[in-house]
């Protein structure tokens, strides 16, 4: 019975191997052939357009297409950037802030310049700024007129207070200054 078993399994595998002989001789050029002992596995392969360059091994795609989004924000739905929108001054270290002059008290950046303007109540007050990263902010050669005023000390705090800032979040129409991860120094409104 093993004899009959053997001879059968031989035969078998003899017309098995010429018929994976045909099948490689009239595989298509498209077509990627692998063997394994007695068992052929064929896999279709897609072909790209590609070139040649100077007779190496690299071959490059002559075809080549990028995408540019433009996003714009609409003051409108409550989006704001942090340069080009007016921030009116709403609370200085923690303390609501009401203007005891007829002008609201605000910030103002220019990305174009890099130069910031404010106004605290009685100087004006104006520098320059860096975006060292996203959500990153810090401030520089702060200089204020020298006119005297009743309430100097709220203005010098204002001006301690945007020096001190190192990152900024702004949430809706709300502009928020901070020193590292701490609490807000400063919290501003958008102005249409």
């Amino acid at each position: 019975m093993r004899k009959i078993f053997i001879i059968i399994s031989l035969f078998f595998l003899s017309v098995t191997s010429c018929q994976n002989k045909e099948k490689t001789e009239t595989a298509t050029e498209n077509d990627t052939i692998v063997n394994q002992d007695t068992t052929m596995v064929v896999k279709d392969t897609v072909v790209v357009d590609t070139t040649k360059v100077d007779s190496s091994d690299v071959e490059l795609l002559n075809k080549m297409s990028t995408k540019t989004t433009i996003k714009t924000t609409d003051p409108s739905k409550g989006k704001f950037a942090l340069a080009e929108t007016k921030w009116k001054l709403v609370e200085l270290n923690g303390k609501a802030v009401k203007s005891t002059t007829n002008k609201d008290y605000f910030i103002n950046l220019d990305s174009k310049s890099g130069k910031f303007a404010a106004y605290a109540g009685c100087n004006n007050i104006a520098g320059t700024f860096v975006m060292k990263a996203t959500g990153k902010l810090a401030f520089s050669k702060v200089i204020a007129t020298r006119m005297a005023c009743p309430n100097m000390e709220f203005e010098s705090n204002f001006i301690k207070t945007i020096e001190k800032t190192d990152n900024y979040m702004i949430e809706g129409k709300m502009l928020h200054f901070h020193k590292s991860k701490g609490a807000a120094l400063a919290k501003f409104e958008a102005v249409k």
